[in-house]
């Protein structure tokens, strides 16, 4: 057999080089990235406010969700996140924030919800994935 570019080009795909942080990665769920579903979130606690305050959903899963928000979150803390398309309320969901730096926060769904996979995956809308 020849050493031809196409035969080079096959086993280059077999010579599959992976970082640390890729070997590492331990997301199990698509996460995508949709700009038609607005989201807000509320502090869950005795003293919290019923208040929902404005989030930016950068990406989300059936197990989480990552978002930017000038309203500071610490970690561990317990909200609801809820999501809204075509102004409609479609989930409420309670997370924990595992994730801070700066404005950005990634959270961690209290179990994996398998209708907003569904409901991500089957809408109309354009759907790009992370």
């Amino acid at each position: 057999m020849t050493n031809s570019p196409e035969n080079d080009a096959d086993e280059d795909i077999f010579n599959l080089f992976l970082s640390a942080e890729e070997i590492n990665n331990k997301r199990t769920a698509v996460r995508y990235i949709r700009s038609d579903i607005t989201a807000s979130f509320r502090f869950i606690g005795f003293f919290s406010s019923a208040k929902f305050h404005p989030i930016e959903l950068l990406n989300i899963s059936s197990k989480g969700a990552a978002f930017k928000s000038n309203k500071p979150i610490s970690l561990s803390n317990t909200i609801v996140l809820k999501l809204l398309s075509d102004k409609k309320p479609v989930f409420e969901l309670n997370a924990k924030i595992i994730y801070r730096k700066k404005q950005l926060y990634g959270i961690k769904f209290e179990r994996i919800n398998n209708k907003l996979g569904d409901f991500l995956i089957s809408s109309d809308h354009e759907i790009r994935f992370y």
